[in-house]
């Protein structure tokens, strides 16, 4: 899966309801300047690792991550950390996006 979808399917994620019971702002997860209030198409620049997000927000969610595997891969059990993190009512610090960049 390539940036783009990933982060469409973050994007759709984000806006589940299971995850939108969280009210975690989307600021946390991606620049948009300075608006209040913005919509899907305005979330397209990342500022954490988009696979750590996504196995996050799959957790939230309570859906099969797509990436759980790759993030393990890259580091044994981070995934498996971000999914209890967030089933125990924890937000997890991701990583940024550009040290995923950079790897």
């Amino acid at each position: 899966m390539d940036q783009k979808e990933l982060n469409t399917r973050c994007v759709e994620l984000f806006q589940s309801p299971r995850v939108m019971q969280k009210m975690w702002n989307a600021r946390m997860f991606w620049e948009f300047g300075r608006k209040l209030n913005p919509q899907a198409a305005d979330l397209t620049v990342p500022k954490v690792d988009l696979e750590e997000l996504e196995v996050l927000l799959s957790a939230a969610a309570y859906v099969d991550s797509q990436c759980a595997a790759a993030v393990n891969a890259r580091e044994a059990g981070r995934a498996d950390f971000i999914r209890r993190a967030v089933q125990s009512g924890q937000r997890p610090l991701l990583r940024s996006n550009q040290v995923s960049a950079a790897a």
